[in-house]
């Protein structure tokens, strides 16, 4: 998404699913290491005496295991904001992630007043092959109603997930046709790149948007440079907007494919940690051209060391708006019962020593709250730099000064636009105006546009016309959202393209979407003046 039309209102909800992405940070290894679990006994062990006391007196039967997990939770929130403790569900949720695969049907649902809809079928996956369609109303799985029995979409995943080869015996209600069907798809292994879109802007500009570091990131990079080289790219553009950081591993491997030589990538170091540098160590896939790396206050962790590696060693520009913050590394110590605790364990620092760390001295909360307070301070300030934590200078190796202690500062800036301009677009936005439309358009009409248009033409000659642009602005209004005629005038073909997008994404994948935006993305348009 554009976070040019991203409004600072926002930033609350945001920062909800951006706190589970950021504890991921910059781990140092997927391998998980065992700790047992021993000592004298229960009676002399404190924490297990006052369970016990607990357990047996308390007014009300308690759920122990939840208990225990707050108490662990509890514990670790004293030490720092990214040293967690996950479940073993949540355990299996972050492997997924960065692993970039699971078992299941391929599809991404959505809950519309208690129904199960299919919001975007994965290409060439079980459900595409097995003629599920977007718009799709699941009802039943495996004999078991999932639609109209107020069940939670996480209960809902499981019913659709499952071993590889096993068969989920699925009970449609197809909108389009007005009928009900039964659908048998065969579960497989469904990737999940981490690499959300890669291609040519221009002759010479070549694009690649990264979403997270995982296990896959690195050959899926290295593999888009090498298409992009043979489509003639001169100057590569890296996104790393929205990135709220994975493995640290994944992140040097990308700096080494970006750095000419010997240059220093990163060093941690920690109480318990000795000092440790990492170089790169060859002449990089795109060791030489020109690059900009494009942040925003969503890149964090291990989109913050590649940022930085480039910005220190003078190898491209930084552009975009200030970081977030997060220059602690994290391990994962795995439990027998396969939950983790993931500690902090090292402060990372960039080759001119920058610590870029957020300060977190007055708790987790206050540490959220200040990040939102500096977004909202940027959306209505005249300048980016609106608080330098650390006011110690640093070097690059050409002599710039760059500054730490709060996120990595763009060399330069994109502002956010003003509300009193794009506040209507942001109205549709944030309140799903446009998504929700355009998923009831494309249940309706996505077949035909399917028939007629493959992935490619339909980017290239798909055309949203004036009256669908209408029939959304009216749908707008009996959603309670006013029409704004100097909004509508000033970013109509920017709605036109995001509504295009979405039916895109829907009906192909993710590559359609961003293959529509690019063109009316403003930070990526402000990015590309700084080539030369």
């Amino acid at each position: 998404m554009n976070k040019e039309i991203k409004p600072y209102i926002l930033v609350i909800v945001a920062v909800t699913a951006m706190v589970a992405g950021i504890t991921l940070g910059a781990l140092t290894e997927r391998k998980d290491k065992v700790y047992e679990i021993t000592g004298r006994g229960v009676s002399d062990n404190k924490l297990n005496a006052i369970w016990n006391l607990v357990d047996r007196n308390y007014v009300d039967i308690l759920d122990g295991d939840s208990v225990m997990d707050n108490i662990y939770r509890a514990v670790l929130s004293t030490l720092d904001p990214h040293s967690v403790y996950l479940t073993r569900g949540q355990m299996e949720k972050e492997s997924e992630l960065l692993r970039g695969n699971f078992e299941g049907i391929g599809v991404v649902i959505r809950m519309i007043d208690d129904t199960v809809r299919v919001s975007q079928v994965i290409p060439d996956g079980p459900s595409d092959k097995a003629g599920l369609l977007a718009g799709d109303c699941i009802l039943n799985v495996d004999g078991v109603d999932v639609s109209g029995v107020k069940m939670v979409s996480d209960s809902v995943v499981s019913h659709l997930r499952g071993s590889r080869r096993s068969v989920a015996k699925l009970t449609v209600f197809r909108l389009s046709e007005q009928r009900k069907l039964n659908i048998n798809v065969t579960r497989d292994v469904i990737t999940t790149p981490s690499m959300a879109y890669f291609g040519m802007i221009d002759s010479q500009t070549g694009y690649i948007r990264l979403e997270r570091f995982g296990e896959t990131t690195h050959n899926e990079f290295a593999s888009a440079i090498d298409k992009l080289k043979g489509q003639g790219m001169k100057r590569l553009l890296l996104d790393l907007r929205g990135n709220s950081g994975g493995l640290l591993s994944a992140a040097i491997d990308i700096c080494d494919d970006l750095l000419p030589g010997r240059e220093m990538i990163v060093y941690t170091e920690g109480a318990h940690e000795r000092r440790r540098e990492t170089h790169s160590s060859r002449g990089g896939r795109f060791g030489e051209g020109e690059l900009i790396v494009l942040i925003d206050e969503y890149s964090a962790s291990a989109s913050e060391i590649v940022a930085g590696a480039i910005q220190d060693n003078d190898r491209g520009l930084v552009v975009g708006r200030k970081s977030f913050g997060k220059g602690l590394v994290q391990q994962q110590f795995r439990l027998p019962d396969k939950s983790a605790v993931q500690l902090t364990i090292a402060r990372y620092y960039t080759p001119s020593g920058r610590c870029i760390q957020r300060p977190y001295d007055k708790g987790t909360d206050e540490y959220y709250n200040d990040f939102i307070q500096n977004i909202m301070n940027e959306y209505e300030g005249d300048t980016i730099l609106t608080q330098i934590n650390d006011s110690t200078p640093y070097y690059t190796t050409g002599g710039r000064t760059v500054y730490g202690g709060g996120g990595i500062y763009p060399d330069h800036t994109i502002h956010y636009a003003k509300e009193t301009d794009i506040g209507y677009y942001n109205q549709i936005l944030r309140k799903l105006i446009i998504s929700d439309y355009v998923f009831d358009y494309v249940t309706l009409h996505g077949s035909q546009i399917k028939t007629r248009y493959n992935e490619t033409r339909f980017v290239k000659e798909y055309q949203v016309t004036d009256e669908t642009l209408e029939a959304l602005f009216r749908y707008g209004e009996r959603k309670g959202v006013a029409r704004d005629n100097a909004c509508i005038s000033k970013y109509r073909e920017e709605i036109r393209s995001r509504i295009k997008a979405e039916i895109g994404q829907m009906l192909y994948s993710n590559h359609t979407f961003y293959s529509v935006l690019l063109k009316y993305d403003n930070d990526i348009t402000q990015a590309m003046k700084y080539f030369k």
